[in-house]
């Protein structure tokens, strides 16, 4: 254990978290890990499948006394969101991330980049349930899946024959004390504006970068409805402002890097006429500013509109109708909270988040996250986006989609935590329904009749730079995990 962590608790969850974090595994980039449970398996004699999505399933026997228990599946993803700052010197592809402890002692994050405790808490646990010999518990199965963050692949493509249990223990939720009984289901889809470079134009004029910038961003499910600005979003709106200036071409639009992240920045490079006045374009990207500071003013106080005015020159531009539907569509494109559930206000119920959006040589490209817990209003909100993209003369593309995790009114692997969490703390379990997704949902389609629930620690700003975990409610929940596998026998 290095000095970051030393001494502190849980010992055991921590050694692994710290060994997983040196660990490059941004979704699509798994193998490395999986190769690394493999070796824990073999280490500690223990009967594992690996498959060829890098899925990991590790088996360990009941201990005495639990022969005739229920086989418990412990679950939780190996990837993680990689995002950095502007400024860091690190490739995320190929290097771990470097942890840091804040001088409270308890809050854990990483140095410029999202952290990985969305999942790596689970996977820490795990192994450190595995590796304890003197725990008592059920038979286990001990499921690590791929490719969470950008879909579900690992778990769309897992083989749960293998798995006996039908008492799931899902740690991906990110608060202590709640115990997530459903979730959101999700629809990833494409919109491709297909504009060849050689379908494109040279123009002479004056190049302007145009940026959005210093946006919180987030998570696009659990923080969807906290009032958050979407950069590409804006970036619509101040194209439009734009054009009532002055008939300007099309360069470039580019912002985001993940659909399941609100997008912090984003940029368009345009082309003005010989002759623009930049005072004019300057006043009004101001005015622009102030008046989105004013909308955002307690979500995105860092809020900044950019600009950097290039030389007169020729440049390569989309035509004139082809960026004009690229630019509506930005306009016109439902983003963010779609509607709240009519049961609770504060429960999100269908959401879009456009979290990509790339200018390359074959065109303009736009990656979707439509969520609902009501898959209708899942499927009905996709139609919308498609139908839209239609009229703009785009293609549209559904790449995947997962079922919503339905909550379940009775279930009495969930009435057991609720008891053991009030015995531990002498505080009530809160039961959500998120508008995160967590794999429940699809396991419960494979492996019928499953108990399922999800727990976690406190892990705030999941998907960002700011991301950050409390050591302390990692403990807790630790023991709480000990003492449910301990009390199902």
């Amino acid at each position: 254990m290095s000095s970051v962590l030393e001494n502190k608790e849980p010992k055991e969850v921590l050694h692994y978290f710290e060994e997983i974090a040196a660990i490059p595994r941004g979704s699509g980039n798994t193998k490395a890990i999986s190769d690394y449970l493999v070796s824990f398996a073999k280490k500690h004699g223990l009967r594992y499948i690996q498959d060829d999505l890098n899925n990991v399933i590790i088996f360990k026997g009941a201990s005495a006394g639990y022969e005739n228990a229920k086989t418990v599946v412990l679950q939780g993803h190996v990837d993680m969101v990689l995002e950095k700052n502007a400024g860091v010197n690190k490739d995320m592809d190929t290097e771990g991330v470097d942890l840091v402890l804040d001088p409270d002692g308890d809050t854990l994050h990483a140095d410029g980049t999202t952290l990985g405790a969305d999942d790596g808490v689970a996977v820490a646990i795990m192994l450190a349930v595995l590796s304890d010999d003197s725990l008592p518990h059920p038979a286990i199965e001990c499921v690590f899946t791929t490719d969470e963050e950008t879909g579900m692949d690992g778990c769309v493509g897992l083989d749960c024959t293998p798995l006996k249990g039908r008492l799931l223990l899902n740690l991906d939720s990110e608060g202590e004390g709640v115990i997530t009984a459903g979730c959101a289901g999700g629809t990833h889809l494409e919109v491709h504006f297909d504009a060849p470079a050689q379908e494109r134009r040279e123009k002479k004029g004056v190049p302007i970068k145009i940026t959005v910038s210093g946006l919180t961003g987030g998570h696009s499910g659990e923080m969807i409805g906290l009032g958050r600005a979407s950069a590409i979003q804006l970036l619509g709106r101040v194209l439009a402002a734009c054009g009532k200036i002055e008939d300007f071409r099309l360069i470039s639009v580019d912002g985001g890097s993940k659909d399941n992240a609100i997008p912090r920045e984003a940029a368009a490079r345009i082309l003005f006429p010989v002759g623009i006045k930049h005072s004019t374009v300057e006043k009004k990207i101001r005015e622009l500013e102030k008046m989105l500071r004013a909308e955002y003013a307690a979500a995105e106080p860092n809020l900044t509109l950019g600009y950097v005015w290039e030389e007169v020159r020729e440049c390569t531009v989309f035509r004139r109708k082809t960026a004009d539907r690229i630019c509506r569509f930005l306009l016109a494109v439902p983003q963010g909270a779609v509607m709240r559930s009519p049961l609770s206000s504060d429960m999100m119920q269908t959401s879009l988040n456009l979290g990509i959006l790339k200018t390359d040589a074959e065109g303009v490209h736009m990656v979707f996250l439509i969520r609902s817990s009501i898959n209708s209003q899942r499927d009905a909100l996709t139609q919308r986006v498609c139908a839209l993209a239609d009229l703009s003369k785009a293609r549209s593309m559904v790449v995947s989609s997962y079922p919503a995790w339905e909550f379940v009114p009775d279930s009495a692997f969930r009435d057991t935590a609720v008891r053991i969490y009030r015995n531990l703390t002498g505080k009530d379990a809160e039961i959500a329904v998120i508008h995160g997704g967590v794999e429940c949902g699809l396991l419960s389609g494979k492996m019928p009749g499953l108990d399922a629930i999800s727990i976690g620690p406190d892990v705030k700003d999941v998907h960002t730079t700011a991301e950050h975990l409390s050591l302390a409610s990692l403990d807790r929940t630790y023991q709480f995990v000990k003492e449910l596998l301990k009390e199902l026998v």
